[in-house]
C-alpha cells in the first residue's frame, strides 16, 4: 500500500484516527510478503489519541542559555564528585530553589496586603456597599 493510500485510509476525526482496512488492501499487503501478524484486519479501527497532564516541575524544556564561565565550571566541578548529579540537575535545583524563594516572598507580600485591607474598617464598609448594590 503506498503512502498516498495509506493517507486516504487514515482521517482525524476529533481525537480519533480511523484506519478502514479494506479486503483488497489486506490481500495486496500479504501479497507482498508483509507479515501476516502486522497486518490490521479487514473492517473499521478507530484509535483514540491519550493526552496526560504533564507536571511542570517534571517536564524539561531545552534551551540555550548564556551562563559565566566561572558559574559553569563551578557547578561541573561539583558534578565530577562522586555521587553528585549532573551539573545540569544541580543548575536546575538551584533555579527551582530561587523561584520557590520567590513565590514564597510574593505570597507572604499577598497576605500581608490581604491582612491588612481585612482590618481596615472603611475597606469593609466600602465592600459592604458593593455586596448590597449588587
Amino acid at each position: 500500500m503506498s503512502e498516498k493510500n495509506l493517507n486516504q485510509d487514515i482521517s482525524a476525526n476529533g481525537g480519533e484516527v480511523v484506519l478502514e482496512m479494506t479486503q483488497e488492501k489486506h490481500d495486496e499487503m500479504r501479497s507482498r510478503g508483509i507479515d501476516e501478524e502486522v497486518i490490521p484486519s479487514v473492517g473499521k479501527h478507530i484509535f483514540r489519541r491519550r493526552t496526560r497532564k504533564i507536571n511542570p516541575a517534571e517536564a524539561k524544556i531545552k534551551t540555550t542559555v548564556f551562563i559565566a564561565a566561572d558559574v559553569l565550571q563551578h557547578f561541573r566541578r561539583r558534578a565530577e564528585q562522586p555521587n553528585a548529579a549532573s551539573f545540569e540537575t544541580q543548575i536546575n535545583q538551584e533555579l527551582r530553589r530561587a523561584m520557590e524563594r520567590d513565590l514564597e516572598d510574593e505570597k507572604n507580600s499577598l497576605e500581608a496586603v490581604a491582612e491588612k485591607l481585612l482590618s481596615n474598617p472603611n475597606f469593609l464598609q466600602a465592600i459592604s456597599e458593593k455586596l448590597k448594590a449588587a
